[in-house]
């Protein structure tokens, strides 16, 4: 029985080691996958993004980075309470505070950022229908007669 509880821990303490998480920001213009550690494994900038200026860059990087961070976190959470059972979870998050999607933050709805999102796409116009009853709206626009 001990042997297995070594093993179970063994192969947990791997599991934690290569868990990572890939989150793109809300705008869509930046995608980070981070461990929870907040070892940044991959970063992804769309063209539109370089244009918004150093500042928004910068912005929106370190909030993608934190929203991946706190996915690895979330999920190494998930990953112990599934090995080591809920009891022992809740003891440790007791120890190293709550996990993210359980703290204040929303991993949903992200803080906003000062940075703009990305330019949207525009669309013709529809085209202007000349009515002919236009001005019986307006000789009576009630509708009484």
């Amino acid at each position: 029985m001990n042997e297995d509880r070594m093993q179970a821990v063994e192969q947990l303490q791997r599991d934690l080691a290569v868990t990572a998480e890939t989150v793109e920001h809300p705008n869509g213009l930046c995608m980070v996958t981070a461990s929870a550690k907040g070892e940044i494994r991959a970063l992804h900038l769309h063209p539109a993004l370089l244009q918004l200026g150093a500042r928004a860059v910068g912005e929106i990087v370190t909030e993608t980075v934190r929203l991946a961070t706190n996915a690895a976190v979330q999920t190494s959470f998930n990953k112990m309470a599934l090995a080591l059972g809920d009891g022992m979870a809740i003891d440790v998050e007791s120890i190293a505070g709550d996990s993210p999607f359980r703290s204040k933050w929303n991993p949903v709805v992200p803080p906003k950022s000062a940075a703009e999102a990305a330019p949207a796409e525009r669309r013709p116009r529809a085209p202007i229908v000349e009515d002919p009853d236009e001005d019986a709206f307006f000789e009576n626009p009630f509708g009484r007669r």
